[in-house]
């Protein structure tokens, strides 16, 4: 059973045509959910937007309708193969200055499924602060990169990159959850993910 299927069983998520999002009718976590589950549940629960890509047009598509959604002029993208994306979208991004852009897309580390929330590190963020970087976050990530915590995300990146850390991992939330639990404001980001199933392969990005 695909990861969309599992998601519309367990959860009762519908696409809205109009935006290509997906939207939980119920966002309880159930003790049976798999991970992929809880993180789409959780995402929404704290007002992120959940995207299902399972095409390069779809990805495509996606991309274009959240451009227009949040009146985004320019995306600052440093990553080559999202920027390819963004090429094939037709939209204009910035690798150099994200003063000007109204958006950041990025890939990321881990997806973190019992807290919602997305890790970076300098592979995605180079030098840059993640408070000083536009409130409107991008994510673009495989179902492979998601875990259960934050323990499990921290094992991964020290297995991935052994004797090499990266200088910054940090983890990035919604608005909503910053609401609740007075996280530092810096980490609150608008989130938007575009997840794409691991058996489709990198050719889509």
């Amino acid at each position: 059973m695909s990861f969309i299927d599992r998601l519309k069983i367990v959860a009762g998520i519908t696409k809205n045509d109009s935006t290509n999002a997906y939207e939980a009718n119920n966002l309880e976590v159930s003790k049976d959910d798999p991970v992929d589950v809880i993180f789409a549940k959780k995402l929404i629960q704290n007002n992120g937007i959940f995207f299902y890509c399972d095409k390069k047009e779809n990805l495509i598509k996606t991309m274009q309708a959240l451009n227009k959604k949040l009146k985004i002029n320019t995306i600052y993208c440093t990553e080559q193969r999202l920027q390819n994306l963004l090429e094939k979208s037709d939209i204009e991004y910035n690798s150099e200055n994200y003063t000007s852009c109204d958006a950041i897309i990025s890939s990321c580390e881990y997806l973190i499924a019992h807290h919602g929330k997305i890790m970076l590190s300098s592979k995605q963020l180079g030098s840059n602060a993640i408070k000083n970087l536009p409130k409107e976050h991008i994510v673009v990530a495989y179902t492979s990169q998601i875990v259960k915590n934050l323990n499990d995300a921290m094992s991964g990146i020290n297995t991935r990159y052994i004797d090499n850390l990266p200088s910054t991992i940090t983890t990035i939330a919604s608005s909503r959850e910053h609401n609740n639990n007075n996280i530092l404001e810096g980490n609150i980001k608008n989130i938007s993910v575009l997840l794409i199933e691991d058996f489709q392969d990198q050719k889509l990005i």
